[in-house]
């Protein structure tokens, strides 16, 4: 028996029981691949980065205080009560994880496999992160931005002063010397 019982991961606020033999962390990036209508390549373009996935390997074993059923049957507890629908977020707290930027995760995958020449069990943990680690960007907005962007954006108002239709000059001296010019010419 076993009983060594880590703290290595703390996940949704409970220490995993068990002992943690792997921690992995796989981040990657998203590649578009263009191709011709024969099939051939012609050029690949970045176009983002994937969720990261974290999978943990742990060695469950009898202690005195649980058996391995009643351990998987704990871990089985935390990613899906009864009655729920959809996994929840759960926050994980590990050294990899940390250095990594990843500090939330939503459950994927509990995969557990019995070891019968042994008394042990192996349950494995898939769990990916909902967003991308280390880029988080926040943007402020003040009330006063937005006042100005909607000013911006309205119509502009023609003053009346310079409109021809307002034309307010008198004209009737211009049109008496213009009549005099024209009788003259008669």
């Amino acid at each position: 028996m076993l009983y060594v019982q880590d703290k290595v991961v703390k996940l949704g606020g409970v220490y995993l029981k068990g002992q943690v033999t792997s921690v992995e962390v796989q981040e990657a990036g998203s590649v578009y691949v263009a191709q011709d209508e024969k099939g051939r390549f012609k050029k690949s373009q970045p176009v983002g980065y994937e969720n990261a996935k974290v999978m943990i390997d742990i060695l469950l074993e009898d202690t005195k205080k649980a058996t391995t059923l009643e351990q998987l049957t704990e871990m089985q507890m935390l990613f899906k009560v009864y009655g729920q629908n959809k996994p929840k977020l759960l926050t994980i707290v590990n050294e990899d994880c940390t250095a990594r930027g990843i500090s939330s995760v939503y459950f994927k995958n509990l995969t557990s496999k019995k070891v019968i020449s042994e008394s042990k069990r192996i349950a494995s943990l898939e769990l990916w992160a909902p967003a991308i680690a280390g880029i988080k960007i926040k943007k402020k907005r003040s009330k006063k931005k937005t006042k100005k962007k909607n000013s911006e954006k309205a119509k502009s108002k023609k003053l009346k002063s310079k409109s021809p239709a307002k034309d307010s000059r008198s004209t009737l001296k211009e049109k008496r010397i213009a009549k005099k010019i024209v009788s003259r010419r008669r």
